[in-house]
């Protein structure tokens, strides 16, 4: 196990989900998330399996136009789990009226290595009071 080679990759899929998120790519998101993905947010029923977490992006993208950044406050790597949380500061705009809401919020992502590649297996976010 080689532990930079591991942060390097979490930090990769970290960029890869603040470009999609920004861009409104599903395929890309899609490609990083686990099968047995688990997806808890607030005010969401908790998603318990891939198809169900696309379906939950899709009505996002479908909806918003999204504008975020997110800042590591730590990743910890321990076998074939990895866990980081972050700081993120998210804007979006309806699609429909144009009407743009901010927030600032934690996420706390775990990450499960996969035949050698690092997944997101649990997303787990709450907005900052």
């Amino acid at each position: 196990m080689n532990k930079d080679n591991d942060r390097q990759q979490i930090e990769k899929l970290r960029l890869i989900v603040q470009e999609a998120e920004n861009t409104g790519n599903l395929e890309m998101m899609t490609a990083i998330l686990a099968d047995d993905i688990t997806v808890i947010a607030p005010g969401s029923p908790v998603i318990n399996t891939k198809a169900g977490g696309v379906d939950f992006l899709r009505s996002w993208f479908d909806a918003f136009y999204i504008q975020i950044s997110y800042e590591s406050q730590n990743i910890e790597i321990r076998e074939d789990l990895a866990y980081e949380w972050a700081i993120y500061q998210q804007t979006t705009t309806d699609k429909q009226t144009g009407e743009k809401a901010s927030e600032t919020g934690r996420m706390l992502w775990i990450y499960k290595k996969y035949n050698g590649a690092w997944l997101q297996h649990f997303i787990i976010w709450n907005t900052a009071a």
